[in-house]
């Protein structure tokens, strides 16, 4: 061990301020690397789904086109238009239940 760090302190006496300057390079870039591995790792993702949040929508030529906030606030004070609540519903399927059972359960909901 001895053999490998005394070429390496050699350099470090004769040029301390590049030395530094090499290692917080080096210190910064490997900073970096683990940040970047840690955003885009799905380590510290939340396992409970996020709730819903308010969604703007204009039903123009029989289609729905998302629109921001401010511009149907705006769109909702005039006259000739309603404004209508919409509650988003988030459901996921049994995987014990076979495919017929869920399109004859989706079938029978009553229509009001």
């Amino acid at each position: 061990m001895r053999s490998i760090l005394h070429p390496l302190a050699g350099r470090a006496v004769h040029a301390p301020i590049e030395t530094i300057v090499f290692f917080t390079i080096i210190g910064t870039l490997a900073y970096f690397q683990v940040l970047s591995a840690i955003k885009h790792s799905s380590f510290f993702a939340s396992s409970v789904p996020s709730p819903p949040q308010p969604a703007h929508a204009l039903l123009r030529d029989g289609q729905w086109v998302g629109v921001d906030e401010e511009w149907y606030m705006r769109r909702v004070q005039t006259a000739d238009s309603r404004p209508l609540e919409l509650q988003q519903l988030i459901f996921s399927l049994d995987p014990a239940h076979t495919s017929a059972a869920v399109s004859v359960s989706v079938f029978s909901i009553p229509s009001h």
